[in-house]
């Protein structure tokens, strides 16, 4: 048995469906055939007429200004930048440029094959043992006094907030945490 309520859904999709079956075949106007194939725009209603000064002072102003742009920095063109002007310079843009040319760039800064990360306290036979963790070349270690590092360093003693190696040559370096 049927449920009324599936009946009226039925009924609602099939009134739709005709509906929307009748739009489509049918055209909305009775135009002849040779009208509905002009190449020309038609007209899109009523207001279409008041277009059509817009459309002149459209034009107008089209021909007023150029279409391409002004000579310059234009980000959608691409290609090579424009030779600076060879006019000689006032004595007060040569100062001007002067600073920035002689300008030179910070040195970077020197490389450091360790860095500290943080130091840990353990206690072992009652006194307390401190264990330094250690980036070493983008590996973490954990090292404690007399540890051997990469590259002939050495661990030479671990502080609380510092470590000290030292290298093949002697040379002692301190590494503090950040």
């Amino acid at each position: 048995m049927i449920r009324p309520r599936t009946v009226v859904l039925i009924g609602a999709i099939s009134l739709a469906a005709g509906w929307m079956a009748g739009n489509i075949s049918s055209p909305t106007t009775q135009e002849a055939p040779a009208q509905r194939r002009s190449s020309g725009p038609r007209p899109l209603g009523a207001g279409a007429t008041s277009v059509a000064p817009y459309t002149a002072q459209l034009r107008q102003k089209l021909e007023e200004h150029p279409r391409t742009p002004l000579p310059g920095r234009n980000p959608f063109v691409f290609g090579s930048r424009r030779a600076p002007s060879s006019a000689p310079m006032s004595r007060a843009e040569a100062r001007a440029v002067e600073p920035e040319e002689r300008a030179m760039p910070a040195p970077p800064p020197p490389f450091q094959p360790f860095r500290l990360s943080g130091v840990a306290a353990s206690e072992k036979d009652g006194a307390v043992v401190l264990t330094a963790i250690l980036i070493d070349n983008g590996s973490m270690l954990f090292a404690k006094a007399g540890d051997k590092l990469s590259g002939g360093h050495s661990v030479l003693r671990v502080e609380e907030k510092a470590i000290v190696i030292v290298d093949g040559a002697g040379v002692e370096q301190i590494i503090r945490l950040p």
